[in-house]
């Protein structure tokens, strides 16, 4: 009986000094573990939107803005804080969200512009409780997803920056995740001087807004590789579905110099398919809005398939029609006869931003 005692002692201690020991360990936050295991009251992770994300800001110039992230075990709540536009400073704090199993889900209605938001957990508040604040930019604008070939990637040998700091853009990384930047060029990994940066000072000049560019286009892609299904085409679904429920203004499809053989009614049918699977594979509150170049500028000339399937679409209604970059000649172009030049560039992104003003925004090109 004694040596019975004996081993369930010695058992019951072998057993019992491993918990106290991972006890002691957390309590005394050895090796960072409070934090590791979200036992706390803070801010662990802000999810979306993220850090100098546009946002597309809806008819009446705001938009309500999904706040997704992860909090500590112990908060209660988490609350937000927009500063004040007039002296920056933090006039209110307001309950965004109550975690569920760490994981929190809130919005704010934001007006157009660049503005912090600060996130905190709610009462009761360790103590230094703003060294658990986090704050990160978001912008309320115009964004648009862009689609295509190397002239929309970005091909020129020259790399541009954008003027204003309220033109972004989105990097789809090889993870795809979404990373916010200012709005100088590469546009995509590996990419070269692109339109985007000069077309959106121009939008921002003429609209007083952010503006943003996710850009999915590929070097030499024929429209086939873009058909329902493909990877291009999965890739352009899962940017809109990151952008969040309010989507974007418009995708802008430049693309045409790889398919100078195709006829205008193999062109048309092909971007017309791709063009009602992205409005069903997202479904937004009015169709997905598509702004088509007419693009064809290959080894010196110009094909009238491709042109004409280009125009087709716009004529179906299914596309508002872009700017015709055919226009822009061999003086335009590098020595390959296909990619914009400096020059070229700076003219086709003129081209770009009227033919949105006028077509997506209903506004004279020129003030």
């Amino acid at each position: 009986m004694v040596a019975r005692r004996h081993f369930f002692a010695v058992w019951g201690t072998a057993l019992l000094l491993p918990v106290l020991l991972a006890g002691l360990a957390v309590w005394n936050n050895w090796f960072g573990l409070r934090r590791t295991l979200y036992l706390d009251r803070r801010i662990h992770a802000v999810s979306f939107p993220g850090d100098g994300q546009v946002v597309q800001r809806g008819a009446d110039g705001t938009a309500s803005v999904g706040f997704t992230g992860r909090a500590g075990w112990l908060a209660q709540t988490v609350e937000a804080a927009v500063a004040n536009a007039d002296d920056h400073s933090v006039p209110q704090w307001q309950t965004l969200a109550a975690p569920t199993w760490t994981h929190f889900q809130g919005t704010l209605r934001l007006p157009t512009g660049c503005q912090p938001v600060w996130l905190r957990v709610g009462e009761p508040r360790p103590p230094q409780a703003f060294n658990h604040v986090e704050v990160g930019e978001v912008c309320v604008g115009e964004v648009f997803i862009v689609a295509g070939q190397s002239n929309a990637a970005g091909s020129c040998t020259t790399l541009f920056s954008a003027a204003s700091p309220l033109v972004r853009t989105g990097l789809v990384g090889e993870d795809g995740r979404l990373t916010w930047r200012a709005g100088h060029d590469p546009q995509v990994l590996n990419g070269g001087g692109s339109v985007w940066p000069l077309v959106g000072d121009l939008l921002v000049q003429r609209l007083g807004t952010p503006v943003g560019f996710v850009n999915v286009a590929v070097g030499g892609s024929s429209i086939r590789d873009w058909a329902p299904g493909t990877p291009h085409f999965q890739h352009l679904v899962q940017v809109l579905q990151a952008l969040g429920p309010q989507g974007a203004r418009a995708i802008l499809w430049h693309q045409g110099e790889s398919d100078s053989a195709l006829a205008a009614d193999e062109y048309a049918t092909r971007l017309t398919a791709i063009i009602e699977a992205t409005r069903a594979a997202v479904r937004t509150e009015t169709p997905l809005t598509w702004v088509v170049a007419r693009a064809s500028f290959k080894d010196g000339q110009t094909f009238a398939g491709v042109r004409d399937g280009q125009r087709r679409v716009w004529e179906t209604g299914l596309a508002l029609p872009g700017p015709d970059t055919d226009e822009l000649g061999p003086d335009m172009r590098q020595p390959d006869r296909v990619h914009f030049n400096a020059a070229g560039t700076s003219a086709a992104a003129r081209q770009w931003a009227a033919a949105l003003l006028r077509e997506v925004f209903r506004r004279p090109s020129e003030p």
